[in-house]
């Protein structure tokens, strides 16, 4: 069984710009100029320009201090799909990986337009 969407469905995600984060109790939301955005809710992690990595979980999103506000304005350059996990490059070199989970709960929806009936993909 796929963890993950086919790459070909997650290509629309590159060049996309980073317009703002959202912090709610249940995730963080990253969203992006033009439509679309990417809600994870459980695991995720952030590496910065500098290389450093910090991990987000369920009810943990601001511990460490979040860093994520430097990845506002940058672009996707890259899209990479791992066995466990689903990598956005940026074209700083920052970092999101967003990991599937095997326990049979959704960790990533991603919206492609402003709306979920524009379509959307869950893993």
């Amino acid at each position: 069984m796929a963890l993950f969407p086919p790459r070909s469905d997650l290509t629309f995600l590159l060049g996309k710009e980073l317009a703002r984060v959202a912090f709610e109790p249940c995730g963080v939301h990253f969203i992006w100029w033009g439509g679309g955005e990417i809600h994870a809710m459980r695991d995720f992690d952030h590496t910065d320009d500098k290389g450093t990595c910090s991990e987000f979980g369920s009810g943990n999103w601001l511990d460490p201090p979040s860093l994520l506000h430097r990845l506002i304005q940058r672009k996707v350059s890259a899209v990479e799909l791992l066995e466990d996990s689903l990598v956005l490059k940026f074209d700083d070199g920052q970092l999101l990986r967003f990991y599937a989970l095997k326990d049979a709960v959704e960790n990533v929806l991603i919206q492609l337009g402003n709306e979920l009936k524009d379509d959307y993909i869950l893993f």
